[in-house]
This record gives structure tokens, C-alpha cells and sequence, in this order.
């Protein structure tokens, strides 16, 4: 098959496109995996987690940040917020600066995030999460799309509810992930829920939850008719998986085999896309954090990685895992 296209919303739309979604993680997908993330295969993802307020707000501390990396990017954005005033002000400036969606996050139950009114706590008073998705929707030209769980209670569905509202006010896709926003990531995502989402909208429904293999993905779009997948734990410390996802339901290519040597030099690639990005003593934990995620695989490594998330120098990091990739033992690499 032809090599799919980046236009998103063109690809939802195409019954015969499986497009396959980076999830945006707070935390996780930062500027740095995002460029690893590209370069291992993956189309679509988003700069997570942008706070409404802070775009909208010129003295706050974030607000450069935000917008430098939308501006170099140009990718989708997700946005949080719960004031409809300031969550269009931040929309218009996202647009403006080269968003290419707006995602508005309504499933979020971290609870710094839920205590300012945002995320999952929405669902819990859709006349606001209303409010708030309209003034987006009014103040773009860009698309605009809704994230969210089924429900934030373990017995409602508001989040489904927050869908059909989604739906009517002219969002181009909602993202449904299988889970309440009790559950976290307990027990196993509804796909029911999702089937049903798809056969009730006349907007595409990205499905997410529980998807760790092309083979989980592929039981995704089969199981649910979903119009795109999207990943998101899965793609920890396994930056191949949404472009091998792909391959697999587009042109049935098995994921490759990949040894110590081509996980060590992503790895590399990825510290060095941390050190050239932070200048504080986030060039240390922000990658600190993905080790444990790329060695999660490998027996016998405890002794490694406990050394590899307590080491401060990162040219000793940097020399631990190029020694991994070499194939030497393991407990011989630390000193």
C-alpha cells in the first residue's frame, strides 16, 4: 500500500486508512520523544497537555515554551481548561502560532487537574465541559476534537454523553478510551463501549485502552469499527509500536526483531534529544525516567538499571548503555 498520509482527519474519514495515534502523555511525550517517536514510524500525536490558562496568561512561566514548541512542531495540541473566556483565548493563540487541531481533554483524573475544574472533573458537569468545547469550536478554523472515558463514576456514562455533545457542537473526531475515570487504568477497556459509540456518532471515533501489540491494535479496529487507534502506555519505552502497527494492518508486516544493540541506540538517540533540549537538571530526569520503560524486557538487568536511574553524569549513562548494546553482560556494565 501507498505510504498513508500526515493529514489526520482525511485518514479518519477513509474507511480504508487504519490510522494508528501516539497518545498524548503527560510527561511522557515531550518534545524530545516526540522526535523519537517520529523517527520510529509514528504519524499522528499530540503536544500533551497544554494549560488554557497559561497560553492565555503572557507572565506565566510556561507560556513560551508551549507556544515555541507548537510553532516548531506544528502538530495537534491537547489543551485543558475550565474557564470557556480563557479556554477560547488559548485556542486562537494555539491556532494562530500553528496548531494543527485542538484536542480538548475531558477524561484526565490527575488530581491536581481535577481539582481546578478540568479534565475528568468536566464530566461531572457537562453544562460547563459544554460551555467550554463551544467556545473552542467557535474560536478556530482548525479542527477541533474531544478526549475522554466512558464515564467518571464506575456506573455512568457521562463521558459518552460528553461525546454526543461533542458530536452536535461540530468536533471532527472524539477519542474514547474503554475505562472509567475511577477505574485509571484497572481492569480491562470496554470495547463494547466504544462499538457503541461508533455505531450511534456520524463522527469518527478513535478507540484507545489496552493496546500493546499490532495484534491488539488490529482487534481494536475489528472489534469496535473504530476510524483510528490510539496508544498509550504501550508506546513507553517502545517507540516502534504505532509505525508498527501500521505496517502490520496496512501491508501485514510482522513487528522486526529488534536486539540490545537497536533498543541502546534509540536509547542514545533519545538521551541526546533530552540533553540538546533541557538546559537544567531536567536533562537528567526527564530521560532518567524512560530507562526503566526500554529495559522492561530484559532479564537480569535490576542491577543496570538501578545504576542507569541513580547516575547524575551523562556521558557515564551514555557509556552503560552503549556497553548494553555491545552485548556485554549486563552486571559486568556496572562499575
Amino acid at each position: 500500500m501507498d505510504t498513508p498520509s500526515d493529514n489526520l482527519l482525511e485518514r479518519l474519514l477513509d474507511r480504508s486508512e487504519f490510522p494508528v495515534c501516539a497518545a498524548p502523555l503527560a510527561g511522557w511525550t515531550d518534545a524530545p520523544y516526540r522526535r523519537i517517536l517520529r523517527k520510529c514510524g509514528a504519524r499522528h500525536m499530540w503536544i500533551p497537555f497544554i494549560s488554557t490558562h497559561a497560553v492565555a496568561n503572557p507572565k506565566s512561566k510556561n507560556r513560551d515554551e508551549y507556544l515555541s514548541q507548537v510553532a516548531d512542531e506544528k502538530e495537534h495540541v491537547q489543551v485543558f481548561g475550565a474557564v470557556p473566556e480563557i479556554c477560547a483565548e488559548a485556542a486562537a493563540i494555539l491556532e494562530e502560532t500553528g496548531a494543527k487541531s485542538i484536542d480538548f481533554n475531558v477524561g484526565c483524573s490527575v488530581p491536581k487537574i481535577h481539582k481546578s475544574g478540568g479534565g475528568s472533573a468536566l464530566l461531572r458537569n457537562l453544562n460547563l465541559m459544554t460551555e467550554n468545547l463551544k467556545a473552542i469550536i467557535e474560536s478556530v478554523s482548525i479542527p477541533v476534537s474531544l478526549k475522554t472515558r466512558i464515564g467518571f463514576y464506575d456506573d455512568d456514562e457521562s463521558g459518552l454523553e460528553a461525546c454526543r455533545i461533542a458530536a452536535d457542537l461540530g468536533c471532527a473526531w472524539v477519542t474514547l478510551h474503554g475505562r472509567t475515570a475511577r477505574q485509571g487504568f484497572d481492569g480491562e477497556a470496554d470495547r463494547q463501549a466504544i462499538s457503541s459509540l461508533v455505531d450511534e456518532l456520524s463522527i469518527p471515533v478513535i478507540g484507545n485502552g489496552d493496546i500493546s501489540s499490532p495484534q491488539d491494535a488490529l482487534r481494536m479496529f475489528e472489534t469496535t469499527g473504530c476510524a483510528g487507534v490510539m496508544i498509550g502506555r504501550g508506546i513507553m519505552g517502545d517507540p516502534w509500536l504505532v509505525g508498527d502497527c501500521e505496517n502490520f494492518i496496512r501491508n501485514g508486516q510482522p513487528r522486526p526483531d529488534r536486539d540490545r544493540s537497536d533498543v541502546a541506540e534509540i536509547m542514545l538517540e533519545h538521551q541526546r534529544e533530552v540533553l540538546n533540549q533541557y538546559s537544567d537538571k531536567r536533562r537528567v530526569w526527564e530521560f532518567r525516567k524512560h530507562i526503566a520503560k526500554y529495559l522492561r524486557n530484559y532479564p537480569q538487568v535490576s542491577k543496570l538499571r538501578g545504576a542507569l536511574v541513580r547516575e547524575n553524569d551523562p556521558d557515564e549513562v551514555a557509556r552503560m548503555i552503549r556497553e548494553f548494546g555491545e552485548g556485554r553482560p549486563p552486571d559486568a556494565i556496572v562499575n
